[in-house]
């Protein structure tokens, strides 16, 4: 029953908090990397699996991590439930989100939807209605179709005949064989879609109301295909021509959902194992940097990415090394790594592994003859830093007093709920890369 639920105080995410410590490991113990539902298909699978809460051996006191979400858990014969909120607020995530999937969530009719009444209803019905304004914009070309190649064998020719194929058919059938390439609706995406359909409206507070006529159409025609099983072979060759590449993000995006099917936070389900559902607030962070950056500097010819380089690749070893946003024009790069925890401009937020992590990937990019323009480490602001703290978080020489070209910057954007001022607060931002990149190329 949900009232013996021991409901521990909420916290927020990369914040000090008071908890007995047996209390503490049983949750890290509970939770694992499946638990968290990923936006994108992030280049950072093999990265270390982070635990929920991690313990400050200088303050002796534990601290919440990157994620957002809850867990059910059991422990000493009792079920307890433990939840981290967003420290900017659940609006301020949906402002990530709109600008990340270019869709608007927080509008009158589904905020009041999004109240974080029960099993983490806030992060399921974020979800849904991402799936459905993804599917809604994809289906602007109708149904998803591949190319595929037919073959006839009739008295007239169809597209290119085959005159190998058809000396026999000629002698005996007096037949020709030919072949031409038609356009056939993907099954697979139909599949992947329905899936992920069902999924929702059993799991993630998806209803009828919230459905848009293109979206229900389009389940309608999916439908047919519920039964096909898909296998990850069969989702990773998917071909998208280019009428229907729009249909890439949402068909990844209800892959996720299909791949985290068992993460159901009802109560009665709970096991010594643990239920829960999270969001990284790092990989949103970074995914609105990425986003922002596109579309202020992609109309400029501007490349903006993320890639793995691997360093020592015959030695035992070896590694990989991921930096979260390239920007590249022309052989010119600037190299910036997103970090989700705290920034108040107090000394002890610069953290040392950080520094070393961005120089590092600066100085690559330089081995493999790139003209290093810059490098950061970009952080959201817990306040808005004025101009003697920006002037004082930029060297204009790579490692200070020397006569190195390359800028290092640690800079950020205020994240606030009021999506005037998050607006403002990004573009105070963009307008400081903007002087940083105005150089001659």
């Amino acid at each position: 029953m949900e009232n013996s639920i021991i409901y521990l105080p909420p916290v927020k995410d990369c914040s000090y908090l008071d908890i007995e410590a047996n209390l503490a490991i049983r949750i890290n113990e509970c939770f694992t990397s499946k638990n968290v539902f990923r936006i994108s298909n992030t280049l950072k699978e093999e990265e270390e699996e982070l635990p929920v809460l991690s313990y400050d051996y200088v303050k002796k006191k534990w601290i919440t991590g990157r994620y957002i979400g809850k867990i059910f858990f059991k422990h000493l014969h009792h079920d307890y439930c433990f939840e981290i909120q967003p420290r900017f607020g659940n609006t301020t995530v949906m402002h990530l989100l709109e600008e990340i999937f270019n869709i608007k969530l927080a509008n009158s009719n589904s905020s009041s939807k999004l109240q974080n009444s029960s099993q983490n209803e806030l992060i399921k019905k974020l979800i849904s209605f991402i799936w459905v304004k993804q599917l809604s914009k994809a289906n602007i070309h109708g149904l998803p179709k591949h190319k595929v190649k037919i073959q006839y064998k009739e008295s007239t020719i169809k597209g290119r005949i085959d005159i190998r194929k058809s000396f026999l058919p000629i002698y005996n059938e007096k037949l020709l064989v030919s072949e031409r390439n038609e356009k056939q609706i993907d099954t697979v995406i139909l599949s992947i879609l329905n899936k992920a359909y069902k999924v929702l409206s059993k799991k993630y507070y998806l209803t009828q109301n919230m459905l848009s006529e293109s979206v229900i159409e389009m389940i309608n025609s999916s439908s047919d295909f519920h039964n096909i099983s898909i296998t990850e072979s069969q989702y990773r060759n998917i071909k998208y021509g280019s009428m229907y590449i729009n249909y890439k993000d949402i068909v990844d995006f209800s892959w996720n959902i299909i791949q985290r099917k068992q993460n159901d936070l009802s109560p009665e389900q709970s096991t010594n194992n643990g239920d829960a559902l999270f969001l990284d607030m790092a990989e949103i962070w970074e995914r609105y940097l990425m986003t922002i950056f596109k579309k202020q500097y992609g109309k400029d010819g501007w490349q903006v990415y993320s890639t793995k380089f691997t360093i020592y690749n015959n030695q035992y070893f070896k590694r990989g090394l991921i930096p979260d946003i390239i920007i590249e024009k022309e052989n010119k790069v600037v190299v910036l790594d997103a970090k989700y925890k705290n920034m108040s401009n107090n000394w002890n937020d610069y953290d040392r592994s950080d520094f070393f992590q961005i120089h590092t990937y600066g100085s690559y990019m330089e081995a493999h003859h790139k003209k290093v323009i810059g490098i950061g480490l970009l952080y959201p602001l817990n306040e808005n830093m004025n101009l003697e703290q920006l002037e004082n978080n930029l060297s204009d020489n790579l490692f200070g007093e020397t006569d190195h070209t390359t800028w290092f910057k640690v800079d950020g954007i205020k994240l606030s709920e009021k999506v005037e001022e998050l607006t403002y607060y990004k573009n105070a931002f963009l307008e400081r890369f903007d002087e940083k990149l105005s150089i001659p190329l």
